[in-house]
């Protein structure tokens, strides 16, 4: 009995999975009214035949109105003012009308393909943020009410390796304002910056913004100006860690929103020769704008 249920089981998902077809769209017709993909009467289309065809959150369906042994011109009849596909573009094929309301054949799709006429891309990339000190601690020094704050500069180029994986290389700019007691002190470091990120899939839900993760480190010079007292020396940015999501304004640009905690170790030499280590744990928050080429 349970290996008939396996049976069964199996059948199902096998008649659900050939019941799609993966096709590319050939070419769309100026009026954007028709389109062209590679199935023809060989594959058993004739003319007046309707078929659905699905890509990312759009289904349509379409009438055969063109046939040739290899091709085929459809006409969509959703109330689209446009076909919604692009040319080259891979998109799911349905030799039926039946139940479009249920079709979610784009998730066999991605079991079906790694890629879709996708290449990895580069891309170019300005930040901006805030950044607020939660606790820091300086060597020789006893603990006391430290208050930091201040803005970040980072202009980055980011390789993509595939569709989630991709690297980044950044300059970073960051003037500081650290207020102890009585005093206050402000510091400028210059930093360059390497980031390993994962792009998660995009949200649908939410116009289809991609989350990402990164981690990253950072190595450059600091230098902090007190009143009649100057410092300089390295700083150390080991993790960077963050948190950002990324909504597509155009196909070549998207706008990102991000938050990043950050552990840093400062060394540094004064005039009179003696040297500080100051630990430092920052939080930011900030936007940023990028643009792939």
């Amino acid at each position: 009995m349970l290996g008939r249920y396996i049976t069964l089981i199996f059948l199902l998902f096998c008649s659900s999975t050939w019941a799609f077809e993966l096709l590319v769209i050939q070419g769309i017709s100026r009026s954007g009214q028709t389109f062209i993909t590679r199935v023809g009467k060989k594959n058993g289309v004739f003319v007046g035949k309707r078929s659905t065809f699905t890509a990312d959150n759009v289904s349509i369906i379409a009438k055969a109105i063109s046939v040739t042994r290899e091709f085929t011109q459809w006409e969509i009849l959703n109330n689209f003012t446009e076909v919604p596909f692009r040319k080259g573009q891979i998109v799911t094929y349905y030799n039926t009308t039946e139940y479009l309301w249920a079709l979610a054949p784009e998730n066999i799709k991605a079991k079906l393909i790694k890629s879709e006429l996708w290449s990895p891309r580069k891309s170019v990339a300005v930040h901006s943020a805030f950044v607020r000190g939660v606790s820091e601690s300086v060597s020789g020094v006893e603990s006391e009410s430290i208050e930091r704050g201040g803005l970040q500069l980072e202009v980055y180029l980011e390789t993509e390796f595939n569709r989630n994986f991709a690297v980044g290389y950044g300059i970073r700019y960051t003037n500081e304002v650290i207020n102890v007691g009585e005093a206050s002190l402000s510091t400028t470091r210059f930093l360059g910056i390497l980031e390993g990120r994962y792009y998660f899939s995009p949200l649908r839900f939410f116009f289809g913004a991609r989350p990402s993760f990164g981690l990253g480190v950072a190595y450059g010079q600091s230098f902090t100006d007190a009143t009649g007292l100057t410092s300089a020396g390295t700083a150390v940015i080991l993790p960077i860690t963050k948190l950002g999501i990324h909504l597509p304004l155009t196909k070549i640009t998207e706008f990102s929103f991000e938050t990043a905690f950050e552990s840093l170790e400062v060394t540094e030499k004064f005039e009179t020769g003696d040297k500080q280590v100051t630990n430092i744990n920052n939080f930011k928050i900030g936007i940023a704008i990028k643009r792939f080429f």
